[in-house]
């Protein structure tokens, strides 16, 4: 495993040197044509799919019970059972892929308003995006309600002055005969998302209280515009669920708390009642910088207190691969090369942690996080969402889950995943390669 001592820098996934950062036209960017856009696309023809309330997990490999398809036919379907006068609202840091672009112009062209907000380093000049160009010229036709369709871009973090738009949510007014639908996780608005990650989404339906905040949230984003201190907010949803928003009580991650380390300081290994050592799942896309290396020591500490401890991650600064390593705490890389060019094309993309055991002064407590905020300094100053589920069912599927993947590498891989490459010889010059290069393009 290589360090990443530029990553930190790097991660913010802000406007390289030179990079545009003005909103995108179709003026400047490869729009897909009529020609260019299958039949289906210009169909109305609109399903009839009540989505169930609930946790989904996609698997590329199609293991375990689950499909590479599970999430994003859950969405797609949804929006494709939406009728003239709902409401679709998307918060995701990118929208790609042909199945995205058609689902979302069908919904409009039926009479469905349709607002989404992406992050603007992910469509520019040196960046084309077909399918978002496509969507953003199509919601710019003749409205068929009161209420305004659009794409639009944040030029950060859309409710704060650093970070990235990250927070991954999908909200419906009705679909089909449910009403006030919300779904959020680890899943954007991308094939990639199901063909080359794993990802997690939970959907609430009929819950007026919830789609109302994240609604909230969303008006707050669309304005591009920081809230300040007003930009990180807690809403209980019962008194086993809570949604977090971030930016996390402010945009500079160095002088505000941690709330990850909040909750792994409330974690005992053992303790009276406790049936057994604390289990501690992790499924992590990035643990890196000084507050990767700051939670590590925690997980080392916990580690030699007894706790059972397992981590599934796909980018890990080299420190706190070594200090995790000679703690002997269990890890494993998902992440592969799969055309060996070194870049990780497939990788896990979840950021959640389960604990089963004492946690909170309470023996045999069950809780899961889970959402789009990853282990590293950007999440604290970005658009955000995590859950928090103090459930039996929630903790359980996320600790079998972790578990699958990591004794269920797969196969084909090989005894190593390939990357990294170190440098690739580009008109007669050496160019360094960035393993995570397509990780870091997709949002991490």
């Amino acid at each position: 495993m290589i360090g990443v001592t530029a990553l930190g820098a790097v991660l913010g996934l802000g406007a390289l040197p030179g990079a545009t950062a003005s909103t995108p036209t179709a003026a400047h960017v490869q729009v897909a044509t009529a020609a260019e856009t299958p039949v289906a696309a210009r169909k109305l023809k609109r399903d009839h799919y009540n989505p169930p309330a609930g946790l989904r997990f996609n698997e590329p490999y199609n293991r375990g019970g689950k499909k590479s398809s599970t999430i994003r036919r859950h969405v797609l379907r949804s929006i494709d059972s939406t009728r003239r006068g709902d409401v679709i609202q998307m918060a995701a840091w990118n929208v790609r892929g042909r199945s995205w672009q058609n689902s979302i112009i069908r919904a409009y062209k039926r009479g469905v308003a349709v607002q989404i907000i992406m992050d603007r380093n992910n469509w520019t000049r040196e960046h084309p995006n077909p399918e978002a160009a496509a969507v953003f010229k199509a919601l710019k036709g003749k409205e068929a309600g009161p209420v305004q369709s659009w794409l639009r871009t944040c030029k950060s973090s859309c409710r704060g002055t650093k970070g990235i738009p990250h927070s991954k949510f999908f909200l419906f007014s009705r679909v089909q005969d449910r009403h006030f639908v919300t779904m959020f996780g680890s899943n954007n608005a991308t094939d990639v998302a199901a063909n080359d990650q794993w990802n997690d989404l939970y959907t609430f339906v009929n819950n007026k209280a919830v789609y109302d905040q994240f609604v909230a949230i969303f008006n707050e984003m669309k304005l591009d515009k920081s809230v300040g201190s007003k930009g990180y907010r807690a809403f209980d949803v019962n008194k086993t669920e809570n949604i977090s928003f971030y930016p996390y009580k402010g945009a500079i991650p160095s002088k505000i708390g941690d709330p990850d380390m909040a909750r792994l300081n409330q974690i005992k290994c053992t303790g009276p009642g406790q049936a057994g050592a604390t289990k501690i799942r992790i499924m992590q896309t990035a643990i890196h910088g000084q507050r990767g290396i700051n939670l590590a020591k925690k997980l080392v500490q916990l580690k030699k207190q007894g706790c059972d401890i397992r981590i599934v991650y796909a980018l890990m600064g080299g420190e706190v691969y070594r200090m995790l390593g000679a703690a002997r705490i269990q890890k494993l890389q998902l992440a592969y090369d799969r055309d060996r060019n070194g870049v990780y094309d497939i990788y896990l993309h979840m950021k959640s942690m389960a604990i089963r055991g004492f946690y909170a002064g309470q023996p045999n407590y069950h809780v899961v996080f889970n959402g789009s905020a990853n282990w590293s300094a950007v999440p604290l100053a970005s658009d955000e969402v995590v859950g928090e589920f103090r459930e039996v069912g929630m903790t359980n599927a996320y600790i079998n889950w972790t578990d699958f993947l990591y004794n269920h590498r797969p196969g084909g891989w090989g005894p190593v995943n390939l990357a990294p490459i170190k440098a690739t010889s580009v008109e007669g010059r050496v160019v360094p390669v960035d393993p995570y290069a397509l990780m870091k393009e997709n949002g991490l």
